[in-house]
């Protein structure tokens, strides 16, 4: 009897019903990109500090000559600039004063355009000592819109609705409703001569004495002898002296009411100011002079020291 030979499944597949699969290809390796770095956004520029601007110069000249330089390539920061430099406080070396040097022309167009040039300009007169009537042809050289009162009183029409700049005492302050009313004397400064001793005084003593004799022969009444003697003496005093002029305040007889939209305690009566203010005409006469009605923008303490 023969015996079946089995063969195990080991060199042969064995039959299944089942499909086989394929083999799953390979992945392509991923291919690596340099990424660039996305570019930042520019850089803005710091604001310009006008105020940092003016608290590195030394002087009010070298201030506006720095300005004006950067005016060349910024007009905006120029004047900004400017602004700084006059409205700096304690100089080391004396306070923004140059009035020529502004309306030299460099910046007439800026004076007569800016909405502060006239806050601005008000205050460079007041730290001159606030004579109106001296530093008003200096601006009005440049077309600066600023006037004095008595060209608005004398024609209103013309005026209206324009800057006047005055020196004025308050004489009253009302309070009308809302607002406070400023009753004002304006003030002006005139030129005093008067004699200064210069050096000290000089004394020169002198005395001496004077004696007379006389002899008198009469027919009726005989003869008669007399005699004097005068003794004197004085003294002489003398010095050199020099003229000196000095400004005198002196009121001018215009008066006006200004408005404020509130009441400033700063603002103490009897005490002179340099007040810009824009003109809105006048009131009724009263003792035969016309009220000027202004609105005050604002106003300073004029300098004690007076430069002309």
């Amino acid at each position: 009897m023969r015996t079946a030979l089995v063969m195990p499944c080991l060199l042969l597949a064995c039959a299944s019903t089942e499909p086989i699969a394929a083999p799953t290809p390979l992945a392509a390796p991923t291919r690596l990109q340099a990424v660039s770095p996305r570019p930042e956004a520019p850089r803005q520029p710091p604001p310009f500090d006008a105020r940092s601007f003016a608290a590195d110069q030394l002087t009010p000249l070298e201030c506006e000559k720095s300005a004006r330089n950067l005016h060349d390539f910024n007009a905006d920061q120029g004047w900004a600039a400017l602004g700084a430099c006059i409205q700096r406080s304690r100089w080391p070396r004396g306070e923004f004063t140059q009035l020529e040097v502004l309306t030299s022309g460099y910046w007439d167009q800026d004076l007569q355009t800016r909405v502060d040039a006239p806050r601005l300009l008000a205050r460079v007169v007041a730290l001159r000592g606030g004579d109106v009537e001296g530093d008003i042809p200096l601006l009005q050289k440049s077309r600066v819109p600023m006037f004095t009162l008595a060209a608005a009183l004398r024609q209103p029409d013309v005026y209206k609705g324009r800057w006047v700049l005055l020196r004025g005492a308050l004489s009253e302050v009302r309070q009308e409703g809302a607002k406070t009313a400023l009753v004002m004397r304006e003030t002006s400064l005139r030129a005093t001569a008067r004699e200064v001793q210069v050096g000290s005084i000089s004394r020169i003593d002198r005395s001496g004495t004077t004696s007379a004799r006389a002899e008198v022969q009469t027919t009726h009444y005989g003869s008669a002898r007399g005699s004097a003697q005068v003794s004197s003496s004085g003294r002489s005093e003398y010095s050199t002296v020099k003229q000196k002029f000095e400004n005198e305040r002196v009121e001018t007889g215009r008066r006006a009411v200004g408005k404020l939209p509130q009441a400033d305690p700063f603002l103490e009566p009897e005490k002179d100011f340099l007040f810009l203010a824009r003109f809105d005409g006048v009131s009724p006469m009263q003792d035969d002079q016309p009220v000027a009605l202004l609105t005050v923008a604002t106003y300073y303490q004029p300098n004690a020291l007076l430069i002309q």
